[in-house]
């Protein structure tokens, strides 16, 4: 009881501080410091069969809200330091994140905290903290790729390179740290793991503009521990299913429905390197064909390797060398034709998937399961990203997609619609559930649907958005997923996959 009142009066004493540091600033110039604040309201009801709603006798509909808080410190155009806090996301009657009668639980929690400066005499900006940092992409809604973007700790760096007659060229890096000092006490039961347990991204982008064109190619690093994913689990974050889901990403099918979790106590002590790394390269850009039709473009390759495991059983229960490897490439393009009611388009790509043998890692491109919201509900692209989970992935590994959208249908003022029709087809050899004896049609560390050849899938989704006031607007939501998977593939397993799953949600969303 006192330990739970410590941390709510000083959580609640700091944001006072805050607060009237910002109230304060007009009146004390002094300081030389201007205070802005910002934040976003959101408030969401849904009724849906997919994960964590309406299985294993888990509650159908649900209602949950977030509040978003940022309070920028600008000291000039060159030094600035920006703070977002995140209340929530709390469940109705939910006691766990205050959501129950009293409505008193623990939820704060620092998302962004960062520093921007800049190196003086120079263009150079520096930006180090906890921020979002990402890979280019076009095909996503969010404009970002599918390899890596997610809010952590790091620095980047970006300055101007050339400009001149309307061409500019930029770079931008950063170094992110995903993981470290999280694997004591969680590898067989040992406290002496804290080496070997840090991750590091190094990327570089150089986006180029000219008359009509923009392309951005981008190259990516990361030195991996062997423990470097132990120790987080959602329990341990929070429910964050976002935290552990790079685990999946990064590896290939480990056999018998083992997911990273079992194999952190049991694999990794086999693995013959200490280290292992990934590698990946990709290109994103658009070109204005006309004034109203736009052509955008995305692709990349990867790699990781963590090592090869001697005598594995995880498959067929033989003892046979696992190469502990993932290595894939995608392509994708996307075509939008901009009308005065709207904007139709098209949106495909093709992933390369996954050969018949387990034992030699996987052919998917590697990825830190970055949220990539092509659809509402198969990708994870909904209105509240707090929504049910993703039917179908979060990324174009493993598959072929086709999808005709036409977004932001408006004939009537403040009134606008998306409506989406995808078709999925799967990459990955229908030889592999038998042969890796995959107990579930689902990809590791989620509930993504892995597609073979012989499965596919297609999704429907229409999105409707009333803007009530200038800074509040609801949106309305219906998505449908179709899964199609083969009995002779899956032998009985497709059972543990629902065939139609749905969501149909109502989300309120207040900015200042």
């Amino acid at each position: 009881m006192h330990s739970s009142f410590s941390s709510r009066f000083f959580f609640g004493a700091g944001i006072v501080v805050l607060c009237l540091l910002f109230s304060f600033s007009a009146t004390v110039p002094a300081l030389a410091v201007d205070f802005k604040i910002s934040g976003v309201w959101q408030v969401g009801f849904e009724h849906s069969n997919v994960i964590p709603r309406g299985v294993r006798h888990s509650d159908s509909f649900g209602a949950k809200q977030r509040f978003h808080l940022q309070l920028e410190a600008i000291a000039s155009e060159t030094l600035s330091g920006t703070v977002q806090f995140e209340f929530g996301a709390t469940d109705w009657g939910r006691a766990a994140n205050g959501g129950a009668l009293g409505a008193d639980g623990v939820i704060g929690e620092v998302r962004y905290a960062w520093l921007d400066w800049m190196v003086p005499q120079t263009d150079v900006k520096v930006r180090m903290g906890l921020q979002l940092l990402r890979l280019p992409g076009v095909l996503s809604q969010w404009g970002f790729g599918p390899v890596f973007g997610k809010e952590m700790a790091g620095i980047s760096v970006s300055s101007p390179l050339y400009k001149r007659d309307g061409l500019t060229v930029d770079a931008t890096a950063f170094w992110a740290r995903p993981y470290n000092d999280n694997s004591v006490n969680t590898y067989g039961g040992s406290r002496n793991t804290t080496h070997l347990d840090n991750m590091d991204v190094f990327a570089l982008s150089l986006p180029v503009k000219g008359d009509g064109f923009r392309i951005n190619p981008w190259a990516m690093y990361a030195l991996i521990g062997q423990y470097s994913m132990t120790g987080v689990s959602v329990r341990a974050v929070g429910g964050d299913p976002g935290v552990v889901a790079p685990r999946g990403g990064l590896m290939p099918i480990l056999g018998n429905g083992n997911n990273y979790a079992w194999f952190q106590t049991r694999g990794l002590t086999a693995l013959d390197r200490a280290w292992g790394d990934g590698f990946w390269l990709g290109l994103a850009g658009d070109v204005d064909i006309t004034t109203d039709l736009r052509f955008g473009f995305e692709g990349g390759y990867g790699s990781v390797n963590m090592g090869t495991v001697k005598n594995y059983t995880g498959f067929d229960g033989t003892r046979r060398d696992f190469e502990v490897r993932r290595a894939g490439w995608y392509a994708g393009a996307r075509l939008d034709w901009a009308q005065d009611w709207g904007v139709p388009g098209i949106i495909a790509w093709y992933g390369s998937g996954d050969d018949d043998n387990p034992w030699n890692g996987s052919e998917r491109l590697p990825q830190y399961n970055t949220p990539w919201g092509v659809t509402a509900l198969g990708f994870g692209g909904g209105t509240y990203d707090d929504n049910t989970w993703k039917v179908l992935g979060h990324n174009p590994g493993g598959m072929v997609a086709a999808i005709a959208q036409i977004d932001k249908i408006s004939f009537v003022e403040n009134l606008s619609h998306t409506l989406r029709f995808g078709m999925f087809w799967g990459t990955n050899s229908n030889d592999m559930p038998r042969r890796a004896n995959m107990p579930w049609p689902n990809r590791s560390d989620g509930p993504m649907a892995y597609l073979t050849t012989s499965d596919n899938a297609w999704e429907a989704n229409l999105v409707t958005t009333y803007k009530i006031y200038e800074n509040l607007q609801v949106s309305l939501e219906g998505a449908y997923v179709r899964l199609n998977l083969d009995s002779d593939t899956w032998r009985g397993a497709e059972k543990a996959m629902y065939k139609d799953n749905y969501r149909v949600s109502a989300v309120f969303t207040y900015t200042f």
